[in-house]
């Protein structure tokens, strides 16, 4: 064989798809091989069964709110390397490029770039019990937050009539969450491990039954990544803003919202009826921290002693963290 032929075989390969609702642009690098196919079982098939022969060392697509969900579990059935991203990391990473514009094809290409140079961790298959978990508990949300429009919207209104109506919408939503928080429950004590995880994280004072649920379905990766690590997945990880001799205030950004939200719930509880988390709060408030500080440190401080209960499976009186 060649020198050439020899380098071709060796060469890693890494490939960015930019997903719409209706189409996938795919780049390869280092070939500079583009492609588009659409967003449907026909242009998946393909999509696959193109990168099936590239045998890239990693792809990477963002994550979009769904539109990525049946492409992520082809990929992953095939065996392929893929990782899901946030875009605002990847929106970042295309500043450093220099990538102002915003294009499809540009899109593509960031992402092939950012599998090249960051290697972010694959994705592994999620079990159905995981996928039926996560589709519930988003569904649970926009209940959630349906609901809470219309309690607003009631709050307002005037008109006897109109209130009426309000009120038949909230009690339709009342049904439907209770129904979903049911087919929660089924899924969780259907599958042995999910059912023995959900107590174990119930065992930490701050966290009841929505909190463990929210973990459950968005943070699979809890008690499988090290306390840094799934701090920053879920973005409680202070990032700092720093230049020279300037030092700026540390925030957080990124992460995974829905998390975060069922997160900041358990450890407002937390602060008062976890004695662990109560006393970290008092320090810092001490200190002179402001509360909205002490509060993110406080969750960020839950979430480590919650990951090394995962880690341990043991209950939160035997966690040292």
């Amino acid at each position: 064989m060649s020198k050439e032929g020899t380098a071709r075989m060796t060469q890693q390969v890494f490939v960015g798809i930019d997903i719409a609702s209706d189409q996938l642009d795919v780049h390869v690098i280092p070939t500079g091989e583009r492609f588009v196919c659409s967003n449907d079982t026909n242009g998946l098939q393909s999509t696959v069964k193109r990168l099936k022969k590239i045998a890239p060392e990693l792809i990477v697509l963002e994550s979009t709110g769904g539109h990525e969900r049946d492409l992520v579990i082809a990929l992953v059935e095939q065996q392929l390397p893929v990782a899901q991203v946030n875009p605002r990391r990847v929106r970042d990473f295309a500043r450093s490029l220099g990538k102002a514009a915003k294009t499809d094809s540009i899109d593509a290409f960031v992402l092939a770039s950012f599998a090249e140079k960051l290697r972010p961790p694959v994705r592994s298959l999620p079990s159905e019990q995981e996928r039926a978990l996560k589709e519930l508990a988003a569904r649970r949300r926009q209940l959630i937050r349906m609901r809470t429009s219309e309690k607003n919207r009631l709050s307002i209104a005037k008109s006897r009539d109109v209130k009426d109506s309000i009120k038949s919408i909230i009690e339709a939503l009342d049904k439907q969450i209770q129904d979903i928080e049911k087919d929660l429950d089924d899924v969780i004590k259907a599958d042995a491990d999910l059912s023995e995880k959900e107590d174990l994280l119930q065992t930490a004072p701050g966290v009841g039954p929505n909190t463990a649920r929210a973990l459950l379905a968005d943070l699979p990766e809890l008690g499988a990544l090290s306390n840094k690590e799934i701090a920053s997945l879920v973005g409680v990880a202070p990032m700092n803003r720093d230049s020279g001799k300037m030092r700026g205030r540390r925030s957080i950004i990124g992460g995974r919202a829905s998390v975060r939200s069922a997160l900041y719930m358990a450890t407002l509880v937390a602060t008062r009826f976890n004695r662990r988390i109560n006393v970290f709060y008092a320090r810092l408030i001490k200190a002179g921290k402001p509360k909205k500080v002490a509060l993110v440190a406080c969750m960020r401080k839950m979430l480590t002693i919650l990951n090394s209960m995962a880690r341990n499976n043991t209950p939160f009186q035997e966690v040292l963290a």
